[in-house]
């Protein structure tokens, strides 16, 4: 009876479970077939995955198509692969290298396009397959995209159900079709290979009130669908008051984003120097605006054996575009003062407001390196925060200014940095992390006691874990600095490295395995802590078991405000009659191919 069933081409679909039983490709779901009956199977690709049902009819249709062709055979077939494969003649290549001009040009697409691997597997795929028929829009949009983002979503799910802990990240985001989007990342160590994995789980049209009772539904709407209701082990988002409220409704632990955490410690220390960068902000506008000016900056910077740069122009709710525009104030220093002398004087910067800004930059550079490398999506990157903090406040404790306005500046940073983090070591989730980060291991607390507790609570929640395999002894592999990664943010912690290697030994009735961990030697904070975990993964099994629930955890949002450049890319001016759900689609695709 299975066999005769399976000729239809719903099965392509479905996996035999066992006679009376059948699992969606897609979505996993478990439908009843008994009697030999298909119609539970239709109707769930009607309801759930139409553009599966399409595609069935497409391929019926193309293989009808087929059957009625008359099909070469014999020697003949082999003439006709070969002469295929051939290259084509000089007047053909021309004609198709001028189509591909016209394409670009009518269609306004980058030049960069014919450099894509994706564009280039595509014409290599069109080129063996003479007879491929280019499908329609509505094929395209309402079939094509959807059954590819099924089949994805399929794929992501099985990743995600092996996944013992999720954390999410979250942001809102408005188009240029004053359509609201939330978007929704999961981020999930993968055991078998200890890999950290993330992927896109929702961009989707938000056109309720922006409540926190509103936002808290559709995040767990999102949890429900992708079956991870009990695997949330946090939400980052920024420290806006509706998503904070929200994720305190879903009883979620919140992690407040560090890199909005920094952008407003900096923003309120810049009001100190506003009158300077609002100068600087004149300038900048003045060579935007005008040609003759800005073909005179570049003469001159030729003339000076300055390089060819351009000025950078701020963007009020990123305090990192004001310390590049700034950066690059000073390193075209010579050229605007000499050409600003001849066209606009009064727009020259004094020579104290010329020393603000130098004396600013070596000030404000540590923050940027943190906001960089705290943003990068798919490293641990929680268990950095401690230890950025302190390592912030020791470079702005060494700061001496010797301009007023810079030094008013450093004493709100500094007031700043304490009233946001002075309780970060007592928050389990950044300790927690911390302490199981083999570069760290709970190195540069400030509070001893709030170590020892932190340390106490790990040996309390890893006891009752059960083990699945036997320890067994290894030689510990070596780790090497990448010395291409230094930091000045980062010296004192690379000094200390040098002088210690292992954390102090703990003291009681610590279980065995965890003071073992304590005693291992750190490595080096450019070396991967995946990697070294997944080494002793047998030989810590408990503390592996946890250690996946903590090293996911995301210190910023930084990731799903990277999918909103990708969607104001998708939705831009031409496009911006694109359904959401098409919206979605694309972005989905984008985000987890």
């Amino acid at each position: 009876m299975a066999s005769k069933r399976k000729h239809s081409k719903v099965w392509n679909f479905f996996d035999s479970v066992d006679e009376k039983s059948a699992k969606c490709k897609y979505c996993k779901t478990v439908l009843s077939v008994a009697g030999g009956s298909q119609g539970n199977l239709s109707r769930h690709l009607k309801n759930k995955h139409p553009a599966a049902l399409e595609e069935t009819k497409r391929q019926t249709n193309e293989s009808r198509q087929e059957a009625n062709t008359p099909q070469i055979i014999g020697p003949q077939q082999q003439v006709i692969t070969s002469f295929i494969q051939r290259p084509p003649a000089a007047g053909k290549a021309e004609k198709i290298d001028r189509q591909l001009v016209r394409m670009i040009a009518k269609g306004l697409h980058a030049l960069r396009i014919v450099e894509e691997p994706d564009f280039k597997q595509l014409i290599d795929d069109v080129s063996n397959c003479p007879g491929y028929k280019m499908p329609t829009r509505k094929t395209l949009s309402n079939v094509l995209l959807p059954k590819l983002r099924d089949e994805i979503v399929g794929s992501v799910k099985e990743k995600m159900e092996l996944a013992s802990a999720v954390c999410l990240t979250t942001d809102c985001w408005t188009s240029l079709a004053n359509e609201s989007y939330i978007a929704v990342t999961a981020h999930f160590i993968e055991s078998e290979a200890t890999v950290m994995s993330s992927h896109m789980i929702a961009c989707e049209a938000f056109v309720e009130q922006h409540s926190g009772q509103n936002l808290c539904a559709f995040l767990q709407k999102i949890a429900e669908r992708w079956s991870i209701e009990n695997k949330i082990s946090a939400v980052v988002s920024d420290n806006a008051a509706n998503i904070v409220n929200a994720i305190k409704t879903g009883n979620w632990p919140h992690i407040p984003c560090f890199a909005h955490s920094l952008n407003l410690i900096v923003q309120k220390g810049l009001r100190e120097i506003s009158v300077v960068q609002n100068k600087v902000k004149f300038i900048v506008e003045f060579f935007n605006r005008s040609t003759f000016g800005l073909k005179k900056l570049k003469s001159t910077q030729t003339q000076l054996n300055l390089p060819d740069l351009k000025l950078i122009q701020d963007v009020s709710t990123r305090w990192n575009s004001t310390f590049k525009m700034l950066e690059r104030l000073v390193v075209l220093k010579d050229a605007l003062i000499l050409t600003l002398s001849t066209l606009r004087s009064e727009l020259n910067l004094s020579q104290n407001e010329w020393a603000i800004v130098e004396e600013l930059l070596p000030i404000l550079k540590p923050f940027m390196e943190v906001t960089e490398e705290i943003s990068a999506e798919k490293n641990v990157t929680l268990s950095k925060v401690i230890v950025l903090a302190i390592l912030l406040q020791n470079c702005l404790n060494n700061k001496t200014p010797k301009d007023k306005c810079v030094a008013a500046l450093v004493a709100v940073l500094k007031a700043e940095m304490n009233r946001r983090f002075c309780k970060l070591e007592s928050n389990e989730l950044y300790a927690e992390s911390n302490i199981l980060d083999p570069r760290f291991k709970g190195r540069w607390f400030k509070s001893k006691e709030e170590y020892e507790k932190a340390v106490c609570n790990l040996k309390r929640k890893v006891t009752p874990i059960r083990l699945n395999s036997e320890n067994y002894e290894f030689e510990s592999p070596a780790f090497e600095t990448n010395s291409a990664n230094q930091s000045s943010v980062w010296c004192d912690f690379d000094s200390e490295f040098k002088n210690t290697t292992k954390a102090a030994n703990t003291t009681g009735s610590a279980e065995k395995e965890m003071e073992k961990y304590l005693e291992e030697e750190f490595i080096p904070r450019t070396a991967d802590p995946l990697v070294w975990w997944e080494q002793r993964k047998k030989l810590y099994p408990r503390l592996y078991s946890y250690s996946l629930k903590r090293l996911c955890l995301m210190a910023t949002s930084v990731p799903c405000e990277r999918l909103f450049s990708s969607a104001g890319e998708i939705i831009r001016k031409r496009r911006m009659l694109l359904k959401p759900n098409k919206v979605e689609n694309l972005m989905f695709l984008h985000s987890n191919m």
